[in-house]
């Protein structure tokens, strides 16, 4: 019986976490997106590094932008489940 409830505690957990866990890979997946935009482009117009890096630079401004907005999102869902 006591292996059931650490089962239940561990899901329980997970289930609380979920949210948190695709956060960097969705961060991660928006910078590296528009690399590849970026050296693909600079490759067409033969406009090498800078496209690659606006592209980097917009990646990160919108990778972390859309981070910050879901841990604020998911801080105010865990602070109504507290209340």
């Amino acid at each position: 019986m006591p292996r059931a409830k650490k089962n239940q505690g561990l899901a329980e957990t997970y289930r609380q976490l979920g949210p948190y866990m695709g956060l960097g890979t969705e961060l991660a997946v928006s910078v590296a997106g528009m690399l590849l935009i970026g050296y693909y482009l600079d490759k067409q117009f033969n406009t090498s590094p800078w496209l690659l890096l606006t592209g980097a630079a917009i990646g990160m401004i919108g990778g972390f932008y859309n981070f910050f907005r879901e841990i604020q999102k998911l801080g105010k869902i865990d602070t109504r489940k507290r209340d």
